[in-house]
C-alpha cells in the first residue's frame, strides 16, 4: 500500500514538473486592421484624425522624426531559456511638418539590424562591501521589525 502512495506522488511530481516547462507564446503590441489601414488618404489625413482611427501608437517618433510606430512580437518562450523571436513587424506612419500623412512603411524581421551595447562602462565612487557586511549592516536599523519609524515613508510626520 505504501508503495502505491509512493509512486502517485512520484508520478504527480513529475507531471507538476513537466506542466511547468511548457511552450508559451508572448505577444506584446498590435499592428492596426489592414482594412482599416487601407482607408488611409496618404497626402489628406491629419495626424489627429489617424490616431483616433488606429489608436494610441507604440510609441511616437522623437527628435524631429514626426511619425507614429506601432509594434507587434510574437516570441517563444521555454521555461527559463532565453525567448525566441517569431515573428516582428514595425508599422511606421510618416507625417510632415504640417502632420498630414506623407508615406506608410511597414518593416518585418528582415528589416531589423542588430545594435551592439557598448562594451564601456563608467566607474562610480564609492566602496566595495562584501556579502558579510552586507547581511550585518542592517542589524539595528530602525524600522526592522522592532515598530520604530520606516525610513522615506513619504509621510510628512516621519
Amino acid at each position: 500500500m505504501k508503495f502505491n502512495h509512493f509512486k502517485l506522488i512520484l508520478i504527480f511530481l513529475i507531471l507538476s514538473l513537466n506542466i511547468s516547462c511548457v511552450n508559451t507564446k508572448v505577444v506584446n503590441g498590435q499592428l492596426p486592421d489592414a482594412n482599416v489601414l487601407t482607408t488611409l488618404k496618404i497626402g489628406k489625413d491629419k495626424k489627429k484624425l489617424v490616431k483616433n482611427m488606429l489608436g494610441f501608437p507604440s510609441f511616437e517618433g522623437d527628435l524631429g522624426d514626426n511619425s507614429l510606430y506601432y509594434v507587434f512580437t510574437v516570441k517563444k518562450k521555454f521555461a527559463f531559456l532565453e525567448p525566441k523571436v517569431l515573428d516582428h513587424k514595425v508599422l511606421q506612419l510618416k507625417f510632415s511638418k504640417d502632420n498630414i500623412l506623407e508615406n506608410v512603411n511597414l518593416y518585418q524581421d528582415n528589416d531589423l539590424e542588430q545594435v551592439e551595447m557598448s562594451k564601456n562602462f563608467t566607474v562610480t565612487s564609492g566602496r566595495k562591501i562584501t556579502l558579510l557586511e552586507q547581511l550585518i549592516s542592517n542589524i539595528g536599523v530602525p524600522g526592522m521589525g522592532r515598530g520604530g519609524p520606516i525610513i522615506g515613508s513619504g509621510r510628512a510626520s516621519d
